[in-house]
Parts: C-alpha cells; structure tokens; sequence
C-alpha cells in the first residue's frame, strides 16, 4: 500500500503527527511520503501562510484569538462554495497528478487546508483515493466541516457530537486519539534525563515550553522565576524556532534559567521536570499526557488552543493559569505535591487506556479460507480498524464496564479464567475497573 500523508507548515505540530503516522504505516509495510499540502497551492502561497501564521502568533495572539472565534461563530467558513474553501479547492487538480503519477491507494490529512483540497478533489474525480483526516486539536475547528472524509479520526470519544453539529457523517468518526511519535510513548527516567541533558541532578526543575514557533512572554516571565526561586531549584525556557526570543532571554544573564534553541530532545526536558509550563497546543499537550508530566497550561494564543486547555483540565490531565500570571503559578503549583500528583494520576489513565486498546487489537483475528486457522498480522488488524465496527467496538467496551469485563473474559484462556476465580476468592479486592464516560463540566479519571 502507498500513502500519501498531507501536512502543512504553520508550525512544528502537524510535522510532528504526520512523521508519526508514517513510522506507524512504515512498520505496517506501508510505502509512506509526506508532503506540503499548501504547496499544492503555490510555493509562494506555502511562505507566505506559513511567514505570517508565524508572524501573528508571536507578535499578534489576541488579534489571531478574535480572528479565531470570529471564524468560529460564523458557519459560512463551512461552506463549499465560501471563498476560503474555493481558494484552497485551487491547489486540487495538482494533487491529483500527483496522486495519479505516485500511485498511492490512501491520503493521510494532517491539517484542514489539505484536507478541503481532497474534498474538492473527492467531488471531481470518482476514482479519488481513500481520505483520512486527523484533527490534531481537541474541538472541531473553523472548516473542518466543509470536509467531507471518508474517516475522522478525532482525539476523543466525547467530540463525536461536536464534529457532527458542524457536518461531519457520524459514520466516518474514529475516535482513536492524536498520533504521538515513538520517543513520548513511554515514561522515562527523570535521572537518566538529567544526566544526558548535563543539567543538575539535585533541585527542582521547571520547564517553560512556548511551541515550535516560539511565543509568549517568556523573558519576563524567566526573569520573575530567577528571582524569587530557591536556592537550588532551576529552570528552562525551550524557544523553539524563535531565535530573537533565545537572544533576548541570554542578554538577560538570568542565573537560574537557560534558554535553549530548537531541540531534538523535548521528550528528555519533559522527563527531567518537576513542572511542564505550557501552551495548550493540541499536540505538544498530548505529547506531555502521554509523557506523565506535571502540567500547568498557559493559554498564551487562544484560538484553538483555548479548547485544548478547557478539554485537559476539565478531565484533571493539567492545571491552568492567566498567561500574565505564569511564574507565580508555576511556583505555587512546584509546591503542590498533591495537586501534582493527582494530575499525574489522572494522566495515567491515557496509559490505560491504550493498554486497553492493545489488548482489544491483540484478541482479532480473522479465519483463514479453509477455516483451519486463526490469521493475525498487521494488514488484519489494519483492515479491522478502518471499520466503523472498531469505532463502535471500542467505544462500547470504554463506556461500559460489563460489557468489557464479559468481553475481556470470553478472550482469557480456561486456565487463566479458573486461576482468577481463585484468586478472587482469596483475595477479593476490586478489580481493573473501566471508567465510564465523563460528564460535562467535572473531572473523569
């Protein structure tokens, strides 16, 4: 199989998850390329949302936050024939040569700009390739409903109903989450990180993440942090592409802070804090979940990112605070042992939740023609979960705890099943229990 994953360069994120996806379809035995939706447009269309996207978030964040719900309470932005969709709808007779000239079997969309190309493209050619898209922000965003994907994958079962209000066919959804790369899968070791980062191995550590692109009042905030932190305790400002923001922070000849460039290692920081600062992007924010770090969510953008935050604290996977009040938060929330914990705690359940997944992907298989065998391979389990059958599957098991304990023991093995019932009897603690699903407005897990 070949695929073509679409992203779009407003932003390390959407890079992040397509090179994700194509590591999971590599190992799948998909052929894999990744692309520049906007490049599809023009090259120079591609700089110049990519330059000013850049530009806005920076320097502009409330200007980009009212532009942001401006969009979002307006519906003509979910219309096919509205002039942001016919636009971008330009760039979708080129993809299509390229579609048609590489051959590829399914499309991969990262972001909504070329996700409205493969709806254009969809409409205009009958052969038109299998179309996935992948939100990578907990709401359903301005144009997505324009869309018209042969499979959403959304990040939690919950939106469902919300990408339904703004058109997507319910049938499509997948709530299978945001793709996370290999490196943040797994918890690490806060010592081994220190080490390898060469930062101290005693003291507090609090890391200060303002995105790929770098934004936010990081250097008042850093040096508020130098001074009022004790002895001992230390901090670090990642700046990601925002080399103005590492020069200015270094002028500053903080003590206790170090500002660093773009790095490779974001998994390592994440590991050696005792505090992550964050903004609420959709993508760096589940990578922290995935992660197991104490999070404190600074909504410095707005926009999308507002919902990002409201979806993590609302469910108890981060803390939040006013953007003009960061330092002072973090070190109330570094002395909270307790608060921290529990947000850990509550991240932990992302954890079970996949264990989950996996073991519901582990028990399927499909008989082999001559019905002798029982056939499990990645092309079966691939198959099963482009069905709505898993959606729903899945989701059944997830929401109701009789349902997944008579599931999850119809699968065990007789003996495994007989040593159970003995261990019950002796020791009748409860068991693993599956959360149901959360209400509005309070915490689940």
């Amino acid at each position: 199989m070949r695929v073509l994953i679409l992203t779009c360069n407003t932003g390390g994120g959407h890079n992040a998850v397509a090179a994700a996806l194509r590591d999971s379809l590599q190992r799948c035995g998909a052929s894999c390329d990744v692309m520049d939706g906007l490049g599809f447009i023009s090259k120079k269309a591609s700089k110049f949302v990519s330059k000013w996207h850049t530009r806005f978030y920076r320097r502009y964040p409330r200007l980009y936050k009212a532009g942001y719900m401006s969009a979002e309470g307006d519906k003509e932005m979910d219309r096919r024939d509205g002039p942001v969709y016919r636009y971008i709808a330009r760039g979708a007779r080129r993809l299509g040569r390229t579609l048609q000239s590489g051959g590829y079997d399914a499309v991969v969309c990262v972001h909504v700009i070329p996700a409205m190309m493969m709806t254009a493209l969809k409409q205009a050619w009958s052969a038109c390739p299998v179309f996935c898209f992948v939100a990578t922000d907990y709401t359903c965003s301005p144009t997505v409903g324009a869309c018209t994907p042969d499979i959403c994958v959304i990040p939690h079962q919950e939106l469902a109903d919300e990408f339904v209000s703004c058109g997507i066919a319910r049938d499509t959804l997948l709530p299978a989450g945001i793709p996370v790369r290999s490196a943040f899968r797994q918890r690490g070791d806060r010592a081994a990180a220190r080490k390898a980062l060469g930062l101290p191995e005693t003291g507090r550590h609090i890391v200060l993440m303002s995105g790929s692109i770098g934004c936010g009042p990081m250097g008042d905030v850093a040096e508020d942090l130098d001074m009022r932190m004790a002895d001992g305790d230390f901090a670090t400002v990642l700046c990601g592409s925002n080399k103005q923001m590492r020069y200015a922070l270094e002028l500053r000849r903080l003590y206790r802070v170090e500002a660093v460039g773009f790095t490779t290692q974001v998994q390592l920081y994440m590991d050696s804090a005792d505090v992550l600062v964050s903004k609420p992007g959709g993508i760096s924010i589940t990578e922290a979940g995935t992660r197991g770090v104490p999070l404190l969510l600074a909504d410095m953008v707005g926009g999308c990112e507002t919902r990002n935050e409201a979806f993590f604290t609302a469910h108890g996977w981060a803390a939040s605070c006013p953007p003009d009040n960061m330092a002072a938060s973090a070190l109330a929330f570094l002395e909270d042992e307790q608060q921290r914990q529990a947000i850990t705690a509550a991240q932990s359940q992302l954890e079970l939740a996949k264990l989950f997944k996996q073991i519901l992907c582990k028990s399927y298989g499909v008989l082999s023609p001559d019905g002798r065998k029982f056939v499990k391979n990645e092309a079966v389990l691939a198959d099963f979960m482009a069905t709505q059958a898993y959606s729903d599957l899945y989701y059944k098991l997830a929401s109701n705890a009789e349902e997944a304990a008579a599931f999850f023991e119809a699968i065990l093995p007789e003996d495994m099943k007989e040593e159970a019932k003995k261990a019950d009897k002796q020791n009748p603690q409860p068991g693993l229990m599956v959360l149901e699903g959360p209400k509005k407005g309070t915490d689940e897990q």
